[in-house]
């Protein structure tokens, strides 16, 4: 499954200002996604990080 890049907001690309007056205006590929825009989870609990994967885990530890 595919989640949006949060570093990047899905373009891929990182913009940074360089230089000493910081006149020039540089690009590189986000670190976070490879330059890919997006990232991959392996399912559904990894997308969302909420709620539904700590109520399993109490579910677990109370087993």
């Amino acid at each position: 499954m595919k989640k949006n890049c949060e570093s990047c907001g899905g373009s891929g690309q990182i913009s940074y200002f360089k230089g000493v007056s910081r006149f020039l205006l540089s690009t590189e590929d986000c670190p976070e996604c490879a330059g890919m825009g997006f990232l991959i989870v392996d399912d559904e609990e990894d997308v969302t990080k909420g709620a539904h994967s700590d109520k399993k885990k109490m579910k677990k530890e109370k087993s």
